[in-house]
C-alpha cells in the first residue's frame, strides 16, 4: 500500500472516532431526555386513577344535590306542618 492509502485510512479512522464520540453524546442526551418521561404503563395507571377520581367527584356532586333537595323538602314539610298546627 502506498503512503496516500495510509493517510486516507488514518483520516477515516479519526472521522470514525469523532462520529462515534458524537453518537455517544447524542445517546447520553437522549437517555437523559427520556428519563424525564413516564412509561406508557405508568401513564395508563395514572389516567385510570384520574378517571376514577373524576367519577367520584361527579358522584359526590350528585349526592350533594340530592342531599340539599331532601333537606329543602324536609324544611318545607316542617313549615307546612307548623302552619297547620298553629292554624288548628
Amino acid at each position: 500500500m502506498e503512503q496516500k492509502d495510509y493517510e486516507r485510512i488514518a483520516k477515516l479512522e479519526t472521522q470514525l472516532e469523532s462520529l462515534t464520540e458524537g453518537l455517544k453524546r447524542i445517546e447520553n442526551k437522549l437517555d437523559a431526555y427520556t428519563a424525564n418521561f413516564i412509561t406508557r404503563a405508568e401513564a395508563d395507571i395514572r389516567f385510570k386513577n384520574i378517571e376514577k377520581e373524576l367519577m367520584e367527584v361527579k358522584d359526590d356532586k350528585r349526592a350533594n344535590r340530592a342531599f340539599w333537595v331532601s333537606v329543602s323538602a324536609l324544611a318545607v314539610t316542617f313549615i307546612f306542618s307548623l302552619l297547620n298546627y298553629l292554624k288548628g
